[in-house]
């Protein structure tokens, strides 16, 4: 064999010998395993120092022009705000800073004796997180747009946006409007997501369970498909953005209650909301206040927050109000190799919640009409992804309901997106949701037609 012709082989060998990429939040997430010798550290570390995963941080910081972690370094944090830093609710008091940073909802529950307890905070390193490439290129080639009055988004020959684009629509959103349609855009970070099973338990005021449910749950774009086949449309969806359908398969007393939901692109046009309830045996048109109702008896989450939050956004109705921004300690997107949410030995409290600081827009969505079921929702919304890290719901009267601070299933050589867990509270009612996710990543590739007929559904 001639040495050129060898030589491919042998700087194939040698590439494939050499370490990862070396990055910073890699090494970073490395020290944490190696202190806490908890191998779901250790895994995620694994996953980032993928050099696909690195190579598309770095492309996308590139078309940002920055990543949550060049905004905190360039920010004036406590010094002792770090990596491997444990807090409890005796030794909180040493950090005065806390209150600044960690939602007074959730120090709230740190500092609680009683309902819904956590033992303690963990913080982990904050992680460049990224979509995939192909909705980054798409990204890149947007267009213009703008919204109507009505709230629709619009291309720049004034169709509806989502019906045709794949990127994200205002990656510098100028008010609160603007932001939140690009929090919609971001959908559930790919084509397709299937979470089996999805389980919730219920816990009661004095952390009892209650109801425990088992549901199986799909998502799909209908438009500007670039990440899972069938690319760019789905036939005969022409005027649907997305759809999410789930059947409960547990307790025996509501087995077989489903429910299907399209998000039509027209503001005039409301979604086709479809339940099928299996003691009736008779499928149900659900309308507008339906979205607004809980799930299921003893789930917090209305049908409005089954993807955090699926407002449909009409300013005649609402005002979306962008606030301000700076960081916020919330859960990490690291469910592709663990969950952040550790129940310990009791369903209904924490033993440890993993927390990593974002940087954050503050966005305010004021209901104007005194119709909603709520009367303002505070989103924080993350600005690498564009998707809300922390959310809190507020009644007609002010005072603070319900709380969400959801984990993504995130997969960082891929950009893709699925979810993990969602920790979710009322505060009023003093009751708490432990709701965790199993993604099907098989469905990235799998075929979803029929998952969203209500008929077949009542036949699952």
């Amino acid at each position: 064999m001639k040495w050129w012709r060898a030589l491919p082989l042998v700087v194939g060998l040698v590439a494939s010998a050499l370490p990862a990429v070396a990055a910073e939040w890699v090494d970073e997430w490395r020290s944490l395993a190696a202190k806490t010798g908890f191998e779901g550290h250790k895994q995620f570390a694994e996953m980032l120092a993928d050099p696909k995963a690195i190579a598309l941080v770095e492309e996308w910081q590139a078309f940002r022009g920055y990543t949550a972690r060049s905004l905190i370094a360039a920010a004036k944090l406590p010094p002792d705000l770090k990596p491997g830093l444990e807090i409890t609710r005796e030794n909180a008091a040493q950090y005065p800073w806390l209150k600044d940073y960690l939602p007074a909802p959730s120090l709230a529950r740190l500092m609680s004796d009683g309902w819904f307890r956590w033992g303690r905070i963990r913080i982990v390193p904050t992680t460049p997180y990224t979509l995939s490439q192909a909705r980054l290129e798409a990204t890149k080639k947007g267009g213009t747009y703008s919204i109507s009055e009505k709230g629709e988004l619009l291309d720049a020959k004034g169709g509806f946006a989502l019906l045709g684009d794949s990127g994200l629509p205002f990656t510098r959103p100028a008010d609160g409007l603007q932001l939140y349609w690009t929090f919609l855009a971001f959908g559930i970070g790919n084509d397709n997501l299937a979470l089996k099973p999805m389980e919730l338990t219920s816990c009661t005021p004095d952390n009892k369970p209650e109801r425990r449910y088992v549901m199986h749950l799909w998502w799909q774009k209908m438009h500007g498909r670039v990440d899972s086949a069938p690319f760019g449309d789905i036939r005969g969806e022409n005027d649907t953005i997305e759809a999410g359908s789930i059947v409960f398969l547990a307790p025996r007393d509501i087995k077989g209650l489903a429910a299907t939901r399209r998000r039509f692109a027209s503001a005039d046009k409301g979604d086709d909301f479809r339940g099928y309830v299996p003691t009736m045996r008779r499928t149900r048109i659900l309308g507008g206040t339906d979205t607004q109702d809980p799930m299921t008896p003893g789930i917090e989450a209305t049908w409005d927050e089954w993807r955090q939050s699926w407002l449909k956004p009409d300013p005649r109705k609402f005002d979306f109000k962008l606030i301000g921004d700076g960081f916020v300690l919330s859960q990490p997107e690291v469910g592709h190799a663990y969950n952040p949410a550790d129940h310990g030995g009791s369903e209904c409290e924490l033993a440890t919640i993993d927390l990593e600081l974002r940087p954050v827009w503050i966005l305010d969505i004021t209901d104007k009409t005194g119709n909603y079921v709520y009367g303002r929702r505070r989103l924080y919304i993350d600005k690498e992804t564009w998707y809300a890290q922390y959310q809190e719901m507020y009644d007609q009267r002010g005072n603070l309901w319900r709380v969400l601070d959801d984990a993504g299933d995130f997969d960082p050589a891929k950009g893709l997106w699925m979810a993990r867990n969602y920790v979710l509270w009322n505060v009023i009612g003093q009751r708490y949701n432990r709701i965790s996710m199993m993604a099907d990543w098989s469905i990235i590739s799998g075929d979803m037609s029929g998952m969203f007929d209500i008929e077949r559904l009542r036949d699952y």
